[in-house]
């Protein structure tokens, strides 16, 4: 059902990730606000595998709930949304969708679009690989097919909404490259975030302690986000282990859910200074303010421009696979890239962990890197691209907005 209607408006359809998690809420409301078309939202469940925490409704802004239709297809999936009539029919004046090929759909959407002339929107990484190569036959064969199907994909393209310069770049560099690109600087709702710092920052610290059961004059080490196997929190864990077996105080807390969550329970138990906690924005908060660093050994996403607005760095290790914000990281100014190699990692910790001076330099290095992720920023570039492909006027062939 849709969440509200205006006909006078431009109506521009959003199929992206295939629902809608809880950093996108404010996003989209946002989008809402600027009062100038219905950006219609179509939204599922969570596709398999990727551990989504997905925003609850209701929403104001406008959306259609749908069954998203998932079928196994070769160790992958592949996603039906059922929204493909209503881009035939005409509903919509522009579409944005999603990078990902297993939204077959989205096929449909792109050719039900070119041909009654409308503009047609791509959001996501872009070209750029954050990836270490395929270790595996299959998985080789896997990769090279996708990128193929993508690349007369992108040349249908209006407009691209890159997350980042890096995407751009590697957009740039095609042999067809799409004419306009936007770079949105992905993040989440950081006012919000600094919302939740000035409320916490007034209570007594023993408080903040006692409620995550830490200690007072620990080093704090935090990691939050889904609880799934490209984190590689098993390192962590066992960090956590070598700082009790060495005397070294250091506490790890872990906020999140999902499917590692029993084993990094067994793993770290009896551990005295391992904690486990559920996602709430406020206690979230709490141990921000007390954490010397977010540690993420694997995959890293939008926990960086979230530690930012609180003046938190953001850890990690080189040659794994990342999302496009791993570009906000600045080495040695607002977190650190640590070796890839486990011993590496340990001792680039224990240097981190014994150097106080470096936590403040990379603490105040994330606050200054927090002014230029607002989310304003992102809905506007969104947003102008999206009218800047509706303006244009064209030629009556199927390639809008191109300039080819």
């Amino acid at each position: 059902m849709i969440g509200y209607e205006s006909s006078r408006k431009p109506r521009v359809l959003v199929s992206h990730q295939g629902c809608i998690p809880i950093y996108r809420k404010s996003f989209f409301e946002r989008l809402n606000a600027l009062g100038k078309f219905d950006y219609v939202v179509v939204h599922g469940s969570a596709p398999r595998g990727t551990n989504y925490i997905l925003a609850a409704p209701p929403f104001n802004f406008a959306n259609i709930a749908i069954t998203n239709y998932e079928i196994p297809f070769l160790g992958r999936s592949i996603i039906w949304q059922p929204v493909v009539w209503r881009v035939i029919r005409g509903d919509f004046d522009a579409a944005v969708i999603g990078a990902e090929t297993k939204f077959i759909s989205n096929l449909v959407i792109v050719l039900a679009m070119l041909l009654r002339r409308r503009p047609i929107l791509m959001w996501g990484f872009g070209f750029h690989q954050y990836i270490v190569p395929p270790r595996t036959v299959f998985a080789k064969i896997i990769a090279a097919l996708s990128g193929y199907a993508k690349m007369p994909i992108y040349r249908m393209m209006s407009g691209f909404l890159a997350y980042t310069e890096g995407g751009k770049r590697a957009l740039q560099g095609l042999s067809h490259p799409p004419e306009r690109i936007a770079v949105l600087r992905n993040t989440i709702d950081l006012e919000r975030e600094v919302g939740f710092q000035k409320i916490v920052e007034t209570e007594p610290l023993d408080q903040a302690y006692q409620e995550l059961g830490v200690r007072k004059n620990s080093v704090k080490l935090l990691y939050f986000g889904r609880l799934v196997e490209m984190k590689c929190l098993d390192l962590l864990v066992e960090y956590a282990k070598r700082c009790g077996s060495s005397k070294r105080d250091v506490d790890v807390i872990i906020f999140g859910e999902g499917p590692k969550e029993a084993e990094l329970w067994s793993s770290s138990s009896g551990l005295r200074n391992v904690v486990f906690h559920k996602h709430d924005d406020l206690r979230l908060a709490r141990a921000l303010r007390v954490s010397a660093a977010i540690v993420i050994p694997g995959y890293v996403g939008l926990a960086i421009p979230h530690g930012f607005a609180h003046g938190v760095p953001t850890l990690t290790r080189k040659g794994q696979l990342h999302s496009p914000e791993v570009e906000y990281i600045e080495d040695g100014v607002n977190g650190l890239i640590l070796p890839e190699d486990v011993e590496g990692f340990f001792t680039a910790l224990d240097s981190f962990v014994d150097n106080e001076p470096l936590q403040k330099q990379l603490a105040e290095g994330a606050r200054r890197s927090a002014v230029r992720l607002g989310m304003d920023n992102m809905v506007n570039a969104f947003h102008g691209l999206v009218t800047g492909c509706l303006m244009v006027k064209t030629e009556p062939v199927p390639e809008i907005c191109t300039g080819r």
